[in-house]
This record gives C-alpha cells, sequence and structure tokens, in this order.
C-alpha cells in the first residue's frame, strides 16, 4: 500500500479547502434565532431564477428535531405582501423553492405551529447574484499545480 506523502496531502487539502460547497436544503445560514419553543435556522441559495429557502426547527429546549410542523412564510417587499408560501416538510428541514428575482430585499414573517404550540418570527432575507470566478480559478489553479507537482515528483524519482 502506498503512503501518504505531504505532497498528496497537501494537494487534498487544497482540493477540500477550494472546492465549492454543496448547497443542499437552502445553502447559505441566513438567520439563526429562536421564537417560543422553536430555535430556527433558516437556509437561503438564489440559482438560476430560483430561491430555495429552508427552516430547520428545533425544540430550543433539547435540541430535537421537529417533524410535523407546519410553516408557514408571507414574504414583504417595501413593507408590501408580495407572497405567500408554505415550507413543506422535506427531509431534516422545512422548505419552498420558488421563482424569485435575481436581488432579493425581503423581510418574511414565519408562521410556526406544532404540538409545541404556535410561534411567529420576522427575519430579513437579502441575497444578490453571488462571483464563482475567483472560486472557479482557484479550482482550476489547484488542478493545474497538482498536475505540475506529479509530473515535477515523477521527474525527479526518473532521474534519481
Amino acid at each position: 500500500m502506498r503512503r501518504l506523502t505531504p505532497l498528496m496531502a497537501a494537494l487534498i487539502l487544497l482540493w477540500a479547502a477550494t472546492g465549492v460547497p454543496a448547497l443542499a436544503h437552502g445553502g447559505d445560514l441566513v438567520y439563526t434565532g429562536a421564537a417560543g419553543p422553536y430555535q430556527v435556522r433558516a437556509f437561503a441559495n438564489w440559482a438560476e431564477g430560483w430561491l430555495d429557502y429552508s427552516v430547520d426547527l428545533r425544540n430550543v429546549s433539547t435540541g430535537a428535531r421537529i417533524p410535523g410542523a407546519e410553516v408557514h412564510v408571507t414574504v414583504f417587499e417595501n413593507g408590501i405582501n408580495i407572497a405567500q408560501y408554505t415550507a413543506f416538510e422535506s427531509g431534516a428541514v422545512y422548505e419552498f423553492v420558488e421563482q424569485s428575482p435575481e436581488e432579493v430585499h425581503w423581510n418574511l414573517v414565519l408562521d410556526i405551529s406544532s404540538p409545541l404550540g404556535p410561534a411567529k418570527l420576522t427575519h430579513a432575507l437579502d441575497l444578490a447574484p453571488t462571483n464563482w470566478v475567483v472560486p472557479s480559478v482557484l479550482v482550476i489553479g489547484g488542478f493545474f499545480a497538482a498536475v505540475a507537482a506529479h509530473t515535477w515528483s515523477a521527474r525527479r524519482r526518473a532521474r534519481a
């Protein structure tokens, strides 16, 4: 079995550090807080005209996930109610995916109900287009650096 050389370890770390993370169930953390008996974490991601918004609900006392809740989201833009969504249970979160503008500057009101009781909370959601140029250059540069390091290492071994 081959040893993990320092060069290979460095390349693996470079790859892990520069890779674009998978954005599952809503993407980036946009809100954390408590409302009534709930610990709430909200995630959002905008991609190609679609907003993916997810809510992770936990019992504020125990940290346990809360299945079977109802989560309704009312969207306000400049103080005007522009939409209402129901976030349906999807795995470990409550989620909706809807078409939206490229830039989102909304206030969201979440109405939550479950056997633990009702709660309401409000938070801002500000999303702007992301620039993937820098991460792409880093990933491509890391690939070529790995090829160059491998080639250099192979030539060095061949000369020895």
